[in-house]
């Protein structure tokens, strides 16, 4: 008696792992299947971008505009640099930055009238802090 209930639950123990390794199995065929999909979806993806890309090379070039990478990459290098530079900036100087060239030049002008050192030091501060 003691050995048929040794032998059931062995049975039942092999029963469960089998089982467990057949969802397991499921579990990782699903994964698989999953990311083939995603593989596959983006493949798509990627040759639909490209595809639009070659489309709107061939409309630049149908209305006799040139390609646009040099001239786009040149101003991407401008904008990058300019924005290496204000980073390096302080907060004073960025503002500086946002002042129309006339207003600047405009601003210069009465300091140079002003005679006073002093009063042309605290006008330069008052001009700073707006």
């Amino acid at each position: 008696m003691v050995a048929l209930v040794k032998e059931n639950r062995e049975r039942k123990e092999l029963l469960k792992q089998a089982k467990s390794k057949a969802i397991a199995e499921e579990q990782a065929a699903k994964m698989k299947k999953l990311e083939e999909e995603m593989e596959e979806k983006k493949k798509a993806v990627e040759e639909e971008a490209a595809a639009k890309e070659a489309e709107e090379r061939r409309r630049r070039e149908a209305k006799g505009e040139s390609s646009g990478t040099a001239n786009e990459d040149a101003e991407m290098e401008k904008n990058i640099s300019e924005w290496i530079d204000n980073l390096s900036l302080g907060e004073d100087e960025e503002a500086q930055l946002y002042v129309p060239q006339e207003e600047k030049e405009a601003f210069a002008r009465a300091l140079a009238t002003i005679e006073e050192p002093l009063e042309r030091q605290e006008t330069e501060e008052e001009k700073k802090l707006e």
